[in-house]
Protein backbone atom coordinates (compact mmCIF):
# COMPACT_ATOMS: atom_id res chain seq x y z
CA UNK A 1 0.00 0.00 0.00
CA UNK A 2 2.75 2.35 0.98
CA UNK A 3 4.68 1.48 -2.18
CA UNK A 4 1.74 2.65 -4.28
CA UNK A 5 1.68 5.93 -2.42
CA UNK A 6 5.39 6.43 -2.90
CA UNK A 7 5.02 6.08 -6.68
CA UNK A 8 3.34 9.43 -6.61
CA UNK A 9 4.21 10.98 -3.27
CA UNK A 10 2.84 14.35 -4.26
CA UNK A 11 -0.70 12.98 -4.26
CA UNK A 12 -0.43 13.28 -0.49
CA UNK A 13 0.41 16.95 -0.94
CA UNK A 14 -2.91 17.64 -2.66
CA UNK A 15 -5.11 17.57 0.50
CA UNK A 16 -2.63 19.76 2.37
CA UNK A 17 -2.43 22.16 -0.58
CA UNK A 18 -6.22 22.39 -0.79
CA UNK A 19 -6.36 23.46 2.83
CA UNK A 20 -3.46 25.93 2.63
CA UNK A 21 -4.71 27.57 -0.57
CA UNK A 22 -8.21 27.87 0.91
CA UNK A 23 -6.78 29.39 4.10
CA UNK A 24 -4.84 31.91 2.00
CA UNK A 25 -7.99 32.85 0.11
CA UNK A 26 -9.94 33.28 3.33
CA UNK A 27 -7.19 35.54 4.66
CA UNK A 28 -7.38 37.85 1.66
CA UNK A 29 -11.18 38.15 1.68
CA UNK A 30 -11.35 38.56 5.46
CA UNK A 31 -13.76 35.65 5.99
CA UNK A 32 -12.02 34.28 9.07
CA UNK A 33 -14.03 31.36 10.45
CA UNK A 34 -12.50 28.37 12.22
CA UNK A 35 -15.49 26.12 11.54
CA UNK A 36 -15.18 26.85 7.82
CA UNK A 37 -11.50 25.91 7.95
CA UNK A 38 -12.37 22.64 9.73
CA UNK A 39 -14.90 21.86 7.01
CA UNK A 40 -12.34 22.57 4.28
CA UNK A 41 -9.73 20.39 6.00
CA UNK A 42 -12.15 17.46 6.29
CA UNK A 43 -13.18 17.89 2.64
CA UNK A 44 -9.49 17.91 1.67
CA UNK A 45 -8.97 14.60 3.51
CA UNK A 46 -11.90 13.02 1.67
CA UNK A 47 -10.65 14.26 -1.70
CA UNK A 48 -7.23 12.81 -0.94
CA UNK A 49 -8.82 9.46 -0.09
CA UNK A 50 -10.44 9.35 -3.54
CA UNK A 51 -7.17 10.10 -5.32
CA UNK A 52 -4.86 7.66 -3.55
CA UNK A 53 -4.62 3.96 -4.35
CA UNK A 54 -3.38 2.92 -0.92
CA UNK A 55 -6.64 3.54 0.94
CA UNK A 56 -5.71 1.46 4.00
CA UNK A 57 -2.35 3.21 4.34
CA UNK A 58 -4.00 6.58 3.80
CA UNK A 59 -6.58 6.21 6.56
CA UNK A 60 -4.19 4.56 9.01
CA UNK A 61 -1.90 7.59 8.59
CA UNK A 62 -4.80 10.00 9.13
CA UNK A 63 -5.84 8.24 12.35
CA UNK A 64 -2.25 7.87 13.55
CA UNK A 65 -1.55 11.59 13.37
CA UNK A 66 -5.05 12.62 14.47
CA UNK A 67 -4.36 10.92 17.78
CA UNK A 68 -0.64 11.65 17.85
CA UNK A 69 1.13 12.94 20.94
CA UNK A 70 1.59 16.31 19.24
CA UNK A 71 -2.12 16.73 18.54
CA UNK A 72 -3.37 15.36 21.85
CA UNK A 73 -0.88 17.34 23.94
CA UNK A 74 -1.72 20.62 22.24
CA UNK A 75 -5.46 19.92 22.41
CA UNK A 76 -5.47 19.16 26.14
CA UNK A 77 -3.27 22.17 26.82
CA UNK A 78 -5.49 24.49 24.79
CA UNK A 79 -8.60 23.36 26.65
CA UNK A 80 -6.91 24.09 29.98
CA UNK A 81 -5.64 27.43 28.70
CA UNK A 82 -9.17 28.29 27.59
CA UNK A 83 -10.48 27.79 31.12
CA UNK A 84 -7.53 29.64 32.64
CA UNK A 85 -7.98 32.66 30.36
CA UNK A 86 -11.73 32.75 30.95
CA UNK A 87 -11.22 32.83 34.73
CA UNK A 88 -8.78 35.75 34.43
CA UNK A 89 -11.23 37.69 32.27
CA UNK A 90 -14.03 36.96 34.73
CA UNK A 91 -11.72 38.41 37.40
CA UNK A 92 -11.86 41.84 35.68
CA UNK A 93 -8.23 41.99 34.64
CA UNK A 94 -9.15 44.39 31.80
CA UNK A 95 -10.98 46.73 34.16
CA UNK A 96 -7.98 46.59 36.50
CA UNK A 97 -5.66 47.76 33.75
CA UNK A 98 -8.04 50.58 32.82
CA UNK A 99 -8.15 51.65 36.48
CA UNK A 100 -4.33 51.67 36.63
CA UNK A 101 -4.12 53.85 33.53
CA UNK A 102 -6.59 56.34 34.99
CA UNK A 103 -5.05 56.29 38.46
CA UNK A 104 -1.54 56.96 37.19
CA UNK A 105 -2.89 59.97 35.25
CA UNK A 106 -0.79 59.02 32.27
CA UNK A 107 -0.26 61.92 29.90
CA UNK A 108 -0.55 61.77 26.17
CA UNK A 109 3.21 61.73 25.67
CA UNK A 110 3.54 58.26 27.15
CA UNK A 111 0.08 56.86 26.62
CA UNK A 112 1.11 54.73 23.65
CA UNK A 113 3.79 53.18 25.85
CA UNK A 114 1.17 52.42 28.51
CA UNK A 115 -1.15 50.87 25.92
CA UNK A 116 1.70 48.69 24.65
CA UNK A 117 2.64 47.56 28.17
CA UNK A 118 -0.92 46.96 29.36
CA UNK A 119 -1.80 45.09 26.18
CA UNK A 120 1.35 43.02 26.58
CA UNK A 121 0.51 42.19 30.19
CA UNK A 122 -3.00 41.15 29.25
CA UNK A 123 -1.75 39.00 26.36
CA UNK A 124 0.87 37.33 28.56
CA UNK A 125 -1.80 36.70 31.20
CA UNK A 126 -4.43 35.16 28.94
CA UNK A 127 -2.26 33.83 26.12
CA UNK A 128 -4.69 35.26 23.60
CA UNK A 129 -3.57 37.79 21.01
CA UNK A 130 -7.08 38.04 19.56
CA UNK A 131 -8.58 38.40 23.04
CA UNK A 132 -6.14 41.20 23.81
CA UNK A 133 -6.99 43.10 20.64
CA UNK A 134 -10.72 42.75 21.31
CA UNK A 135 -10.47 43.91 24.93
CA UNK A 136 -8.04 46.79 24.47
CA UNK A 137 -9.66 48.22 21.35
CA UNK A 138 -12.87 48.66 23.32
CA UNK A 139 -11.29 50.00 26.54
CA UNK A 140 -7.88 51.67 26.17
CA UNK A 141 -8.35 52.89 22.60
CA UNK A 142 -11.27 55.23 23.49
CA UNK A 143 -9.27 56.49 26.50
CA UNK A 144 -6.41 57.39 24.19
CA UNK A 145 -8.75 59.19 21.82
CA UNK A 146 -9.90 61.33 24.76
CA UNK A 147 -6.28 62.44 25.09
CA UNK A 148 -6.12 63.41 21.46
CA UNK A 149 -3.59 60.64 20.81
CA UNK A 150 -2.90 59.47 17.28
CA UNK A 151 -5.38 56.68 16.41
CA UNK A 152 -2.87 54.84 14.23
CA UNK A 153 -0.30 54.84 17.05
CA UNK A 154 -2.88 53.58 19.53
CA UNK A 155 -3.89 50.78 17.20
CA UNK A 156 -0.25 49.91 16.58
CA UNK A 157 0.43 49.82 20.33
CA UNK A 158 -2.46 47.39 20.88
CA UNK A 159 -1.27 45.13 18.06
CA UNK A 160 2.29 45.33 19.41
CA UNK A 161 1.21 44.31 22.90
CA UNK A 162 -0.84 41.43 21.54
CA UNK A 163 2.13 40.23 19.48
CA UNK A 164 4.43 40.54 22.50
CA UNK A 165 2.20 38.35 24.63
CA UNK A 166 1.63 35.83 21.86
CA UNK A 167 5.36 35.46 21.27
CA UNK A 168 6.40 34.89 24.89
CA UNK A 169 3.43 33.76 27.03
CA UNK A 170 3.75 30.10 28.11
CA UNK A 171 -0.02 29.77 27.76
CA UNK A 172 -0.32 31.14 24.22
CA UNK A 173 -1.32 28.85 21.37
CA UNK A 174 1.88 29.93 19.65
CA UNK A 175 3.99 28.57 22.51
CA UNK A 176 1.97 25.36 22.63
CA UNK A 177 2.34 24.62 18.91
CA UNK A 178 5.98 25.68 18.72
CA UNK A 179 6.99 23.37 21.56
CA UNK A 180 4.74 20.38 20.89
CA UNK A 181 5.74 20.08 17.21
CA UNK A 182 9.53 20.20 17.62
CA UNK A 183 10.91 16.77 18.38
CA UNK A 184 14.23 15.58 19.76
CA UNK A 185 16.45 13.33 17.64
CA UNK A 186 14.99 10.14 19.12
CA UNK A 187 11.49 11.21 18.09
CA UNK A 188 10.13 10.20 21.50
CA UNK A 189 10.08 13.59 23.15
CA UNK A 190 9.07 17.08 22.16
CA UNK A 191 10.39 20.36 23.52
CA UNK A 192 8.99 21.49 26.86
CA UNK A 193 7.18 24.82 26.85
CA UNK A 194 9.07 26.32 29.79
CA UNK A 195 12.42 25.64 28.16
CA UNK A 196 11.37 27.08 24.80
CA UNK A 197 9.95 30.23 26.39
CA UNK A 198 13.10 30.76 28.43
CA UNK A 199 15.21 30.21 25.31
CA UNK A 200 13.53 33.03 23.38
CA UNK A 201 13.04 35.41 26.31
CA UNK A 202 16.21 37.37 25.55
CA UNK A 203 15.25 37.96 21.91
CA UNK A 204 11.75 39.07 22.87
CA UNK A 205 13.12 41.46 25.51
CA UNK A 206 15.48 43.04 22.96
CA UNK A 207 12.61 43.59 20.52
CA UNK A 208 10.36 44.92 23.31
CA UNK A 209 13.09 47.31 24.48
CA UNK A 210 13.51 48.87 21.05
CA UNK A 211 9.74 49.03 20.70
CA UNK A 212 9.49 50.98 23.96
CA UNK A 213 12.15 53.43 22.83
CA UNK A 214 10.38 54.06 19.54
CA UNK A 215 7.01 54.55 21.22
CA UNK A 216 8.54 56.93 23.79
CA UNK A 217 10.20 59.00 21.07
CA UNK A 218 7.02 59.15 19.02
CA UNK A 219 5.01 60.02 22.13
CA UNK A 220 7.37 62.85 23.07
CA UNK A 221 7.30 64.24 19.54
CA UNK A 222 3.50 64.32 19.67
CA UNK A 223 3.62 67.01 22.39
CA UNK A 224 0.43 65.82 24.06
CA UNK A 225 0.06 66.84 27.69
CA UNK A 226 -3.49 66.00 28.70
CA UNK A 227 -4.33 63.11 31.01
CA UNK A 228 -6.96 60.43 30.98
CA UNK A 229 -10.44 61.51 32.02
CA UNK A 230 -12.89 58.63 31.86
CA UNK A 231 -16.66 58.83 32.01
CA UNK A 232 -18.24 58.24 35.40
CA UNK A 233 -19.92 55.08 34.16
CA UNK A 234 -16.65 53.58 32.88
CA UNK A 235 -16.28 50.14 34.43
CA UNK A 236 -13.12 50.02 36.55
CA UNK A 237 -12.07 47.36 39.04
CA UNK A 238 -8.75 48.00 40.84
CA UNK A 239 -8.67 44.54 42.39
CA UNK A 240 -8.70 43.12 38.88
CA UNK A 241 -4.95 43.78 38.85
CA UNK A 242 -4.54 40.94 41.35
CA UNK A 243 -5.24 38.60 38.44
CA UNK A 244 -1.71 39.35 37.26
CA UNK A 245 -0.38 37.33 40.22
CA UNK A 246 -1.46 33.94 38.78
CA UNK A 247 0.17 34.98 35.51
CA UNK A 248 3.52 35.60 37.18
CA UNK A 249 3.18 32.27 39.03
CA UNK A 250 2.59 30.33 35.80
CA UNK A 251 5.56 32.03 34.12
CA UNK A 252 7.82 31.42 37.14
CA UNK A 253 6.88 27.74 37.37
CA UNK A 254 7.34 27.29 33.61
CA UNK A 255 10.80 28.82 33.73
CA UNK A 256 11.71 26.34 36.47
CA UNK A 257 10.66 23.47 34.18
CA UNK A 258 7.56 22.58 36.18
CA UNK A 259 5.15 20.65 33.97
CA UNK A 260 3.02 23.17 32.07
CA UNK A 261 -0.20 21.36 33.00
CA UNK A 262 0.69 21.57 36.69
CA UNK A 263 1.77 25.21 36.27
CA UNK A 264 -1.56 26.14 34.70
CA UNK A 265 -3.52 24.22 37.32
CA UNK A 266 -1.69 26.06 40.11
CA UNK A 267 -2.37 29.34 38.31
CA UNK A 268 -6.06 28.52 38.04
CA UNK A 269 -6.32 27.59 41.70
CA UNK A 270 -4.62 30.83 42.74
CA UNK A 271 -6.86 32.84 40.40
CA UNK A 272 -9.97 31.26 41.93
CA UNK A 273 -8.75 31.91 45.48
CA UNK A 274 -7.94 35.54 44.65
CA UNK A 275 -11.23 36.00 42.82
CA UNK A 276 -13.25 34.73 45.76
CA UNK A 277 -11.14 36.65 48.30
CA UNK A 278 -11.64 40.01 46.56
CA UNK A 279 -15.19 39.20 45.47
CA UNK A 280 -14.27 39.56 41.81
CA UNK A 281 -16.63 36.72 40.97
CA UNK A 282 -18.68 34.03 42.67
CA UNK A 283 -19.17 30.36 41.92
CA UNK A 284 -22.16 30.99 39.66
CA UNK A 285 -19.96 33.06 37.35
CA UNK A 286 -17.48 30.22 37.07
CA UNK A 287 -20.03 27.48 36.52
CA UNK A 288 -23.78 27.28 37.01
CA UNK A 289 -26.88 25.54 35.71
CA UNK A 290 -29.80 27.65 34.57
CA UNK A 291 -32.92 26.38 32.81
CA UNK A 292 -31.19 23.10 32.09
CA UNK A 293 -28.16 24.80 30.53
CA UNK A 294 -24.64 24.81 31.94
CA UNK A 295 -22.89 28.17 31.69
CA UNK A 296 -20.05 30.15 33.23
CA UNK A 297 -16.38 30.91 32.64
CA UNK A 298 -15.27 27.27 32.82
CA UNK A 299 -17.73 26.13 30.16
CA UNK A 300 -17.12 29.20 28.01
CA UNK A 301 -13.38 28.64 28.21
CA UNK A 302 -13.72 25.08 26.94
CA UNK A 303 -16.13 26.15 24.19
CA UNK A 304 -13.82 28.92 23.01
CA UNK A 305 -11.07 26.39 22.28
CA UNK A 306 -13.08 23.41 21.02
CA UNK A 307 -13.16 24.29 17.33
CA UNK A 308 -9.49 25.30 17.13
CA UNK A 309 -8.57 21.99 18.82
CA UNK A 310 -10.48 20.05 16.17
CA UNK A 311 -8.80 22.09 13.46
CA UNK A 312 -5.38 21.34 14.93
CA UNK A 313 -6.01 17.58 14.91
CA UNK A 314 -7.26 17.61 11.33
CA UNK A 315 -4.36 19.73 10.03
CA UNK A 316 -1.83 17.56 11.89
CA UNK A 317 -3.39 14.60 10.06
CA UNK A 318 -2.92 16.39 6.73
CA UNK A 319 0.72 17.09 7.54
CA UNK A 320 1.11 13.43 8.51
CA UNK A 321 0.32 12.42 4.94
CA UNK A 322 3.18 14.43 3.47
CA UNK A 323 5.52 13.11 6.17
CA UNK A 324 4.69 9.41 5.78
CA UNK A 325 4.52 9.48 1.98
CA UNK A 326 8.06 10.79 1.67
CA UNK A 327 6.86 14.02 0.08
CA UNK A 328 8.34 16.15 2.85
CA UNK A 329 11.67 14.34 2.62
CA UNK A 330 11.69 15.09 -1.11
CA UNK A 331 10.99 18.80 -0.54
CA UNK A 332 13.56 19.11 2.24
CA UNK A 333 16.04 17.16 0.12
CA UNK A 334 15.68 19.71 -2.68
CA UNK A 335 16.22 22.53 -0.20
CA UNK A 336 19.31 20.80 1.17
CA UNK A 337 20.82 20.25 -2.26
CA UNK A 338 20.13 23.71 -3.67
CA UNK A 339 19.83 26.14 -0.74
CA UNK A 340 20.84 24.75 2.65
CA UNK A 341 24.58 24.20 2.97
CA UNK A 342 25.11 25.13 6.63
CA UNK A 343 23.30 25.59 9.91
CA UNK A 344 22.98 29.30 9.16
CA UNK A 345 21.35 28.45 5.83
CA UNK A 346 19.00 26.09 7.67
CA UNK A 347 17.95 28.82 10.10
CA UNK A 348 17.51 31.39 7.35
CA UNK A 349 15.40 28.88 5.42
CA UNK A 350 13.23 28.28 8.48
CA UNK A 351 12.98 32.03 8.98
CA UNK A 352 11.89 32.50 5.35
CA UNK A 353 9.37 29.65 5.37
CA UNK A 354 7.74 30.81 8.60
CA UNK A 355 7.61 34.39 7.30
CA UNK A 356 6.01 33.19 4.07
CA UNK A 357 3.43 31.18 6.01
CA UNK A 358 2.62 34.27 8.09
CA UNK A 359 2.19 36.39 4.97
CA UNK A 360 0.03 33.89 3.11
CA UNK A 361 -2.08 32.70 6.06
CA UNK A 362 -2.38 35.97 7.97
CA UNK A 363 -6.02 35.44 8.93
CA UNK A 364 -5.02 33.43 12.01
CA UNK A 365 -1.34 32.99 12.77
CA UNK A 366 -2.19 29.81 14.66
CA UNK A 367 -3.11 28.13 11.38
CA UNK A 368 0.08 29.32 9.71
CA UNK A 369 1.98 27.99 12.72
CA UNK A 370 0.38 24.55 12.48
CA UNK A 371 0.95 24.29 8.72
CA UNK A 372 4.63 25.20 8.69
CA UNK A 373 5.69 23.47 11.94
CA UNK A 374 6.36 20.03 10.36
CA UNK A 375 8.74 21.59 7.82
CA UNK A 376 10.58 23.44 10.59
CA UNK A 377 10.88 20.21 12.55
CA UNK A 378 12.23 18.28 9.55
CA UNK A 379 14.81 20.91 8.55
CA UNK A 380 15.94 21.29 12.15
CA UNK A 381 16.30 17.53 12.56
CA UNK A 382 18.52 17.16 9.51
CA UNK A 383 20.79 20.00 10.59
CA UNK A 384 20.96 19.16 14.31
CA UNK A 385 19.25 22.34 15.48
CA UNK A 386 17.99 21.95 19.03
CA UNK A 387 14.19 21.77 19.46
CA UNK A 388 14.41 24.89 21.65
CA UNK A 389 16.06 26.81 18.82
CA UNK A 390 13.51 25.62 16.27
CA UNK A 391 10.61 26.45 18.59
CA UNK A 392 12.08 29.89 19.21
CA UNK A 393 12.31 30.69 15.49
CA UNK A 394 8.80 29.38 14.90
CA UNK A 395 7.14 31.16 17.84
CA UNK A 396 8.75 34.54 17.20
CA UNK A 397 8.67 34.89 13.42
CA UNK A 398 5.05 33.73 13.23
CA UNK A 399 4.16 36.73 15.45
CA UNK A 400 5.35 39.31 12.93
CA UNK A 401 3.50 39.66 9.61
CA UNK A 402 0.04 38.45 10.79
CA UNK A 403 -0.04 41.33 13.28
CA UNK A 404 0.25 44.20 10.81
CA UNK A 405 -0.72 43.03 7.32
CA UNK A 406 -3.90 44.89 6.23
CA UNK A 407 -5.71 41.66 5.31
CA UNK A 408 -4.65 39.86 8.50
CA UNK A 409 -7.13 38.74 11.12
CA UNK A 410 -5.52 40.86 13.85
CA UNK A 411 -5.91 44.14 11.97
CA UNK A 412 -9.47 43.32 10.92
CA UNK A 413 -10.35 42.45 14.52
CA UNK A 414 -8.84 45.74 15.70
CA UNK A 415 -11.03 47.65 13.25
CA UNK A 416 -14.15 45.84 14.46
CA UNK A 417 -13.27 46.52 18.10
CA UNK A 418 -12.75 50.22 17.44
CA UNK A 419 -16.09 50.40 15.65
CA UNK A 420 -17.78 48.67 18.60
CA UNK A 421 -16.22 51.13 21.06
CA UNK A 422 -18.30 53.99 19.62
CA UNK A 423 -15.42 56.41 20.19
CA UNK A 424 -16.24 58.24 16.98
CA UNK A 425 -12.93 57.39 15.32
CA UNK A 426 -12.13 54.77 12.73
CA UNK A 427 -8.87 53.61 11.17
CA UNK A 428 -8.02 52.04 7.84
CA UNK A 429 -6.32 48.67 7.73
CA UNK A 430 -3.24 50.26 6.19
CA UNK A 431 -2.91 52.84 9.00
CA UNK A 432 -1.27 50.39 11.40
CA UNK A 433 1.09 48.78 8.87
CA UNK A 434 4.07 50.73 10.23
CA UNK A 435 2.78 51.69 13.69
CA UNK A 436 2.62 48.07 14.87
CA UNK A 437 6.22 48.49 15.92
CA UNK A 438 6.90 45.34 17.96
CA UNK A 439 6.25 42.86 15.11
CA UNK A 440 8.69 44.83 12.95
CA UNK A 441 11.41 44.99 15.61
CA UNK A 442 10.96 41.29 16.38
CA UNK A 443 11.29 40.49 12.67
CA UNK A 444 14.56 42.43 12.44
CA UNK A 445 15.92 40.93 15.67
CA UNK A 446 15.19 37.35 14.59
CA UNK A 447 16.67 37.91 11.14
CA UNK A 448 19.86 39.14 12.80
CA UNK A 449 19.80 36.14 15.14
CA UNK A 450 19.61 33.72 12.20
CA UNK A 451 22.22 35.61 10.21
CA UNK A 452 24.77 35.71 13.03
CA UNK A 453 23.94 32.44 14.76
CA UNK A 454 23.63 34.29 18.07
CA UNK A 455 22.85 31.86 20.92
CA UNK A 456 22.40 29.02 18.43
CA UNK A 457 21.70 25.78 20.29
CA UNK A 458 22.75 22.48 18.73
CA UNK A 459 21.09 19.16 19.49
Amino acid sequence: MRKNMRKNAFISLIPFSIFVISAIGISFVGAVDINLLVSIAILAILIGALLTKGKDWYWSTIFEFFGSKTAVTATLLWLIVGVYGAILKEGHIVEGLVWAAERLQIGGTVFTVAVFLFSGLFAISTGSGFGTISAMSITLFPAGIMLGANPALLGGAILSGAALGDSIAPVSDTAVIAASTQEYADGRQVADIGGTVKNRLWFVLIAAFFTLIIFVVVGLLSNESSTIILDEDTDMQPYGLTMLIPTFLVILLSFHRVNIFISLFMGMLLAVVIGFSFQLFDMSELISISDGKVCGAVVNGIASMANICILLMVVVSLSGLIIRSGCMDFIIGKLNSHIIRSKRDAELTIFSLVSLAGILIAAVNTIANICIAPFVNSIGHQHALHPYRRATLLATVICTFPFFLPYGGCVLLLQKGIEASTCGVSIRATDVFLTAIYPWTLFVVMFAVCLTGYKRKIQ
